[in-house]
Protein backbone atom coordinates (compact mmCIF):
# COMPACT_ATOMS: atom_id res chain seq x y z
CA UNK A 1 0.00 0.00 0.00
CA UNK A 2 1.00 3.15 -1.12
CA UNK A 3 1.12 6.73 0.68
CA UNK A 4 1.14 9.88 -0.86
CA UNK A 5 2.72 13.09 1.11
CA UNK A 6 0.14 15.66 0.97
CA UNK A 7 1.49 18.57 -1.42
CA UNK A 8 1.95 20.70 0.96
CA UNK A 9 4.84 18.71 2.62
CA UNK A 10 6.20 17.83 -0.38
CA UNK A 11 6.47 21.07 -1.62
CA UNK A 12 8.46 22.03 1.31
CA UNK A 13 10.92 18.84 1.04
CA UNK A 14 11.84 19.91 -2.55
CA UNK A 15 12.21 23.76 -2.05
CA UNK A 16 14.47 22.33 0.40
CA UNK A 17 16.01 20.39 -1.16
CA UNK A 18 16.81 22.70 -4.01
CA UNK A 19 18.22 25.35 -1.87
CA UNK A 20 20.66 23.06 -0.48
CA UNK A 21 22.02 22.43 -4.11
CA UNK A 22 21.74 26.33 -5.01
CA UNK A 23 23.71 26.70 -1.65
CA UNK A 24 26.15 23.51 -2.38
CA UNK A 25 26.67 25.31 -5.62
CA UNK A 26 27.31 28.60 -4.89
CA UNK A 27 29.64 27.38 -2.12
CA UNK A 28 31.98 25.89 -4.37
CA UNK A 29 32.23 28.30 -6.51
CA UNK A 30 35.56 30.26 -7.16
CA UNK A 31 35.47 34.63 -6.12
CA UNK A 32 35.01 36.72 -8.05
CA UNK A 33 39.06 37.95 -9.43
CA UNK A 34 39.45 41.80 -8.03
CA UNK A 35 42.86 42.69 -10.18
CA UNK A 36 45.35 44.56 -7.58
CA UNK A 37 45.24 48.57 -7.70
CA UNK A 38 48.39 50.21 -9.27
CA UNK A 39 50.11 51.77 -6.21
CA UNK A 40 49.53 55.88 -6.79
CA UNK A 41 53.44 56.44 -6.48
CA UNK A 42 53.92 53.98 -9.62
CA UNK A 43 50.64 55.49 -11.32
CA UNK A 44 51.20 57.48 -14.71
CA UNK A 45 50.32 60.64 -14.49
CA UNK A 46 51.01 62.14 -17.94
CA UNK A 47 47.40 61.89 -19.35
CA UNK A 48 45.69 65.22 -18.86
CA UNK A 49 43.88 65.69 -15.62
CA UNK A 50 46.04 63.09 -13.87
CA UNK A 51 46.54 64.14 -10.35
CA UNK A 52 49.26 63.60 -7.83
CA UNK A 53 48.25 61.46 -5.25
CA UNK A 54 48.74 64.25 -1.59
CA UNK A 55 48.47 62.02 0.92
CA UNK A 56 50.60 59.31 -0.50
CA UNK A 57 52.88 62.12 -1.07
CA UNK A 58 53.35 63.61 2.75
CA UNK A 59 53.89 59.51 3.82
CA UNK A 60 56.28 59.22 1.45
CA UNK A 61 58.11 62.74 2.84
CA UNK A 62 57.33 61.80 6.42
CA UNK A 63 59.30 58.31 6.29
CA UNK A 64 62.39 60.31 4.45
CA UNK A 65 62.22 62.94 7.49
CA UNK A 66 61.76 60.01 9.80
CA UNK A 67 64.75 57.94 8.45
CA UNK A 68 66.93 61.28 9.01
CA UNK A 69 66.23 62.10 12.14
CA UNK A 70 62.78 64.33 12.11
CA UNK A 71 59.65 65.38 12.42
CA UNK A 72 56.44 64.14 9.48
CA UNK A 73 54.66 66.45 7.22
CA UNK A 74 50.71 66.70 7.14
CA UNK A 75 48.82 67.12 3.47
CA UNK A 76 48.13 71.07 3.02
CA UNK A 77 45.35 72.27 0.76
CA UNK A 78 46.31 75.54 0.47
CA UNK A 79 49.70 74.79 0.19
CA UNK A 80 48.29 72.46 -3.30
CA UNK A 81 46.40 75.16 -4.08
CA UNK A 82 50.10 77.24 -4.60
CA UNK A 83 51.53 74.34 -6.21
CA UNK A 84 48.85 73.32 -8.61
CA UNK A 85 49.04 76.66 -9.82
CA UNK A 86 52.54 77.08 -10.28
CA UNK A 87 52.57 74.00 -12.14
CA UNK A 88 50.08 75.66 -14.58
CA UNK A 89 52.23 78.32 -14.58
CA UNK A 90 55.16 76.00 -15.99
CA UNK A 91 53.24 74.13 -18.35
CA UNK A 92 51.57 76.95 -20.36
CA UNK A 93 55.42 78.57 -20.50
CA UNK A 94 57.13 75.37 -21.00
CA UNK A 95 59.93 76.37 -18.49
CA UNK A 96 60.56 74.48 -15.47
CA UNK A 97 61.76 77.55 -12.95
CA UNK A 98 60.67 78.94 -9.58
CA UNK A 99 59.42 81.91 -11.57
CA UNK A 100 57.30 81.27 -14.88
CA UNK A 101 55.94 84.55 -14.59
CA UNK A 102 53.73 83.89 -11.82
CA UNK A 103 56.53 85.40 -9.35
CA UNK A 104 58.55 83.95 -6.57
CA UNK A 105 57.25 81.56 -4.11
CA UNK A 106 57.03 83.94 -0.93
CA UNK A 107 55.24 86.89 -3.56
CA UNK A 108 52.76 83.78 -4.30
CA UNK A 109 52.21 81.96 -1.18
CA UNK A 110 51.35 85.73 0.23
CA UNK A 111 49.07 86.33 -2.87
CA UNK A 112 47.33 83.07 -1.79
CA UNK A 113 47.09 84.40 2.09
CA UNK A 114 49.38 81.82 3.41
CA UNK A 115 50.96 82.84 6.49
CA UNK A 116 54.82 81.22 7.12
CA UNK A 117 57.77 81.36 9.18
CA UNK A 118 59.44 79.41 6.16
CA UNK A 119 58.69 77.87 3.25
CA UNK A 120 60.89 76.33 0.04
CA UNK A 121 59.95 75.00 -3.23
CA UNK A 122 60.89 71.88 -5.20
CA UNK A 123 60.12 72.02 -9.25
CA UNK A 124 60.74 69.62 -12.30
CA UNK A 125 59.54 67.92 -15.46
CA UNK A 126 59.28 65.20 -16.94
CA UNK A 127 59.04 63.15 -14.52
CA UNK A 128 55.85 60.58 -14.82
CA UNK A 129 54.87 59.34 -11.62
CA UNK A 130 55.51 60.11 -8.59
CA UNK A 131 57.83 57.91 -7.42
CA UNK A 132 59.86 59.44 -10.30
CA UNK A 133 60.07 63.13 -9.24
CA UNK A 134 60.27 61.68 -5.40
CA UNK A 135 63.30 59.84 -6.33
CA UNK A 136 64.83 62.54 -8.76
CA UNK A 137 64.17 64.83 -5.47
CA UNK A 138 66.08 62.92 -2.81
CA UNK A 139 69.28 62.87 -4.88
CA UNK A 140 69.78 66.67 -5.53
CA UNK A 141 71.08 67.87 -3.13
CA UNK A 142 69.27 70.94 -2.91
CA UNK A 143 65.61 69.43 -3.43
CA UNK A 144 66.50 66.83 -0.71
CA UNK A 145 67.43 69.70 1.79
CA UNK A 146 64.07 71.35 1.05
CA UNK A 147 62.62 68.40 1.97
CA UNK A 148 64.64 67.87 4.96
CA UNK A 149 63.74 71.52 6.56
CA UNK A 150 63.95 70.60 10.24
CA UNK A 151 60.98 72.92 11.01
CA UNK A 152 58.19 71.84 8.49
CA UNK A 153 55.69 70.38 9.38
CA UNK A 154 52.88 70.77 6.27
CA UNK A 155 53.05 70.06 2.58
CA UNK A 156 51.96 70.75 -0.59
CA UNK A 157 52.49 68.99 -4.28
CA UNK A 158 50.25 69.42 -7.26
CA UNK A 159 51.12 68.52 -11.04
CA UNK A 160 49.92 70.02 -14.75
CA UNK A 161 50.19 68.21 -18.09
CA UNK A 162 51.98 69.80 -21.20
CA UNK A 163 51.19 67.22 -23.78
CA UNK A 164 52.46 69.11 -26.39
CA UNK A 165 55.65 69.64 -24.57
CA UNK A 166 58.87 67.12 -24.04
CA UNK A 167 58.35 67.16 -20.59
CA UNK A 168 54.67 66.53 -20.34
CA UNK A 169 54.37 66.78 -16.63
CA UNK A 170 55.31 69.74 -14.56
CA UNK A 171 56.21 69.30 -10.76
CA UNK A 172 55.61 71.89 -7.88
CA UNK A 173 56.39 70.57 -4.24
CA UNK A 174 56.07 72.82 -1.74
CA UNK A 175 56.95 72.74 2.00
CA UNK A 176 56.73 74.84 4.99
CA UNK A 177 56.26 76.00 8.88
CA UNK A 178 53.19 77.56 9.21
CA UNK A 179 53.62 80.91 10.88
CA UNK A 180 52.64 80.61 14.87
CA UNK A 181 53.62 83.87 15.34
CA UNK A 182 56.84 83.34 16.73
CA UNK A 183 59.20 84.69 14.06
CA UNK A 184 59.43 86.38 10.64
CA UNK A 185 58.46 84.93 6.93
CA UNK A 186 62.08 83.41 5.56
CA UNK A 187 62.58 81.32 2.33
CA UNK A 188 64.33 78.12 3.19
CA UNK A 189 67.79 77.42 1.73
CA UNK A 190 69.77 79.86 -0.70
CA UNK A 191 68.27 80.66 -4.08
CA UNK A 192 69.81 78.12 -6.41
CA UNK A 193 72.23 78.89 -9.13
CA UNK A 194 70.85 80.64 -12.27
CA UNK A 195 70.44 77.33 -14.54
CA UNK A 196 70.17 74.78 -11.93
CA UNK A 197 66.91 75.66 -10.48
CA UNK A 198 65.39 72.94 -12.33
CA UNK A 199 65.29 69.32 -11.98
CA UNK A 200 64.74 67.66 -15.14
CA UNK A 201 65.29 63.41 -15.59
CA UNK A 202 67.07 62.24 -18.89
CA UNK A 203 64.23 61.21 -20.82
Amino acid sequence: MSHKLPSRIFSHAAAGLLAAALLSGCAGAPPAYIPPQEPAMYRSLVPPGAQVDGETTAEMVSGFRRNNGLGPVTLDPALSRIALEHSRAMARKGQVSHNSGDGPLDARARSQGYRYTRIAENVAGGYHTLAEAFSGWRESSGHRKNMLMPSATRIGIAVAQAPGHKYKVFWTMVVAEPDTGTGGPAVWGAPPPAGVAALLPSR
